[in-house]
């Protein structure tokens, strides 16, 4: 019993986690922003983005790992494989939309994969409170 719990402690926080460092450089950097000069910034948010990339990394781990056993083991993933598939899917989507942020040039193109990882995370969380209810 204990176990399993733990497992879901774990995902939850892995959850909690990814989602707490997107909404605070959803709303650091654009306050950065209009504060401080663009180089300053740059400078910021690239050393915040490391930092944060090593927990980010660590929170996706946790939310694999966990994820792949409680898929193993709940029923109610028994019952709907297919929100189970949908949540894994966004998992790799926001996996490749990380490494191509880390990559890609442009405020924009940034702005934008970061937002389409936070629509991501919200889609895969509300799946799996979907999940909890079944």
């Amino acid at each position: 019993m204990w176990t399993w719990t733990l497992v879901r402690f774990v995902h939850v926080t892995g959850a909690a986690a990814w989602l707490g460092i997107q909404v605070t450089l959803l709303v650091l950097v654009p306050a950065l922003r209009r504060q401080l000069p663009a180089e300053e910034v740059r400078g910021i948010v690239r050393k915040a983005g490391r930092s944060l990339a090593v927990v980010g990394g660590t929170a996706l781990l946790m939310i694999a790992a966990s994820g792949i056993a409680l898929a193993r083991h709940e029923s109610s993933a028994d019952a709907h494989p297919g929100v189970v598939g949908l949540k894994e899917g966004l998992l790799v989507a926001m996996v490749v939309l990380l490494s191509a942020h880390a990559y890609v040039r442009g405020r924009n193109a940034r702005i934008a994969a970061s937002a389409l990882m936070l629509v991501l995370t919200l889609a895969a969380i509300l799946a799996g409170a979907w999940l909890t209810q079944s």
